[in-house]
This record gives C-alpha cells, sequence and structure tokens, in this order.
C-alpha cells in the first residue's frame, strides 16, 4: 500500500481521499443505527394486544390466517400470511449470462397476530420483514408448480438445472412473530379518515363472498372498476357515519406503517436475538469506519507531504 500511495499520482490520491471519507461516513452512519435499532427494541417494553395503547408499540404472536379467502404463495402454492417471490430466466443462447427478472410481486394481503389477550390485524404494506422460510431453485418452465421435494443432491446444488431460477420467502400461518409498528383501531379516532377507509376496504376483501353479494351489480363473480369505486365509497361512509357517532366503538385494532416514518418491523426471529443481530452488525460497520478512516489518514498525510 505504501508503495502505491508513493507512486500514485495527485489525481488517484484525492479520488482515494473522497471515497475513503465517504466509505467512513457511510459505515459510521450504519454503524449507529444499527446500535440504535437493538437498543430500541431491547428498551422499549412489549405490549399485550388487549392493553396496548395507540400508537408505537411492539407485539408478539402467532400469525393467524383471517376468514375468507386463503393467501396462496404464488411459486411453492403453500398457504401462509405472508409471501415474497421473484421469477429469474437466464438466456445462454443470445450471449446474456446474467439473471433477468420477469416476475416478482410481494404479499400486501393483511393478516392477524395473535396473543393470550387478543388478535390485532397486520397490514404488510411497506413493512420491513424478516421472514422464517426462504427457499431459492431451479426449473426448466416459468411455472414451478411447487417447491422441490425433499433434500436436494451434491450435483444439483453444484449443476442446478433449467434456465428458470425462482426464489421465494413466506411466513406460514402459525409462526411466531415479533411486530412493531403503529397501532390504532378502526373507528377509534387515532387515524385519518382515508387510512380507515383502507383498512375497512383490505377487512372486507379477506371475505370475497360478501363482498361479490354486496356490490358486484353485474353478477359476473369479479368486482370491476365502477363496483370497486362504489364499495370505496361505501367504505368511506361508514367510517364517517362511524366517526359522526358519539360513542363510536373500535372495530377492530390494525398495526400498520408508521406515519412519522419509524420501523415498521415484521420479524420471525425474536426480541433477543434481533438485539443481538443488530449490535454485532453495528461494531461490524464501526469497524469499517474505523479501517476506511486509518485509509482516509495515510492518503491525506501522503496528500499533504506531496
Amino acid at each position: 500500500m505504501s508503495g502505491w500511495l508513493a507512486a500514485a499520482g495527485e489525481h488517484e490520491i484525492w479520488l482515494l481521499t473522497w471515497l475513503s471519507a465517504a466509505m467512513a461516513a457511510l459505515c459510521l452512519w450504519q454503524g449507529f443505527r444499527h446500535l440504535g435499532h437493538g437498543r430500541a427494541i431491547t428498551d422499549r417494553p412489549t405490549s399485550r394486544i388487549r392493553s396496548a395503547a395507540q400508537g408505537y408499540v411492539e407485539l408478539e404472536g402467532r400469525a393467524r390466517m383471517m376468514a375468507g379467502a386463503p393467501i396462496i404463495a404464488p411459486l411453492s402454492g403453500k398457504r401462509c400470511v405472508w409471501y415474497r417471490y421473484t421469477l429469474e430466466r437466464k438466456d445462454r443462447g443470445s450471449g446474456d449470462s446474467s439473471w433477468q427478472t420477469i416476475d416478482a410481486g410481494t404479499s400486501t394481503a393483511i393478516f392477524e397476530i395473535e396473543d393470550e389477550t387478543g388478535r390485532c390485524v397486520v397490514d404488510p404494506e411497506d413493512a420491513e420483514v424478516l421472514p422464517p422460510i426462504r427457499l431459492s431453485w431451479r426449473g426448466l418452465y416459468p411455472q414451478p408448480g411447487g417447491p422441490p421435494r425433499g433434500r436436494r443432491s451434491v450435483w444439483e446444488v453444484l449443476l442446478p438445472a433449467g434456465p428458470y431460477r425462482y426464489t421465494e420467502s413466506r411466513i406460514p400461518e402459525g409462526e411466531w412473530l415479533f411486530v412493531s409498528g403503529q397501532f390504532a383501531g378502526i373507528g377509534g379516532g387515532d387515524c385519518s379518515p382515508e387510512e380507515e377507509t383502507r383498512d375497512l376496504l383490505a377487512a372486507w376483501k379477506r371475505d370475497k363472498t360478501a363482498l361479490l353479494r354486496r356490490f358486484d351489480e353485474n353478477k359476473d363473480g369479479d368486482i370491476d372498476l365502477a363496483e370497486w369505486e362504489k364499495a370505496r365509497e361505501s367504505a368511506r361512509d361508514e367510517v364517517f357515519r362511524r366517526r359522526g357517532t358519539a360513542a363510536h366503538s373500535v372495530e377492530l385494532n390494525v398495526l400498520r406503517k408508521p406515519r412519522d416514518g419509524s420501523r415498521f418491523l415484521i420479524s420471525a426471529l425474536s426480541q433477543d436475538h434481533l438485539a443481538r443481530r443488530h449490535l454485532w452488525l453495528g461494531l461490524a460497520w464501526l469497524t469499517g469506519f474505523l479501517v476506511a478512516a486509518s485509509l482516509g489518514g495515510a492518503v491525506s498525510a501522503r496528500l499533504w507531504n506531496g
């Protein structure tokens, strides 16, 4: 390194100085960010659903499917409460050996978390999710027809067959979860009418039979745009009707992304595991800061000494 610094020109020295400073700043920010997350998880008390206060809370409990149509992971065909998937293709014939994403998606369907005191609806849209299951496998067709059966052999791992790669993460029903986010009740007055309307529509969508019975005017077995707009207006009217009632009750509690940008987390890892993970990640990033700062100092000394 010292030999390269001695032979480097002024332009290379300046470039390395700025790169070292940027890397040190990034490492310092990430280090304190992870340490802050770990400290928050450790210090903030976990609430029980029945006694949880409106606002930012941490909850623990079992993931439960809501009534209505089940949530099915697209690639594996497995029932779950949440999924994320990616379908990729490698076309060697065109000379491009990189993976091209041809389909991807993340579940936004609501589900419930249950502890010994009650249940709470979880709206996973825009959440940071740490799922317990993540699978990746290869195949010959765009539709895999399910996950691989049994353990793969060494040859299947080293020489995977097929131009398609399937990656799927999911949370099965009954999984123990740690969640943190904005806790509010529909009808409780803690959220805006627009948020209440969205949550109420999400709850209605879980029972497709009842939704069709109410809003499928042409009886074609589907909700078109015009019918969906009427459902939205009906939900909005219901929200304002409740807000106009002096003693309106909370129909259900919802955990969602906080409006102030605070962390919205759905994790299959325990609080202790998460806290330790953030501690080690924070220390690793701070070690990177020391390395980058040392490199920047050596480069700066070479620059100022000519």
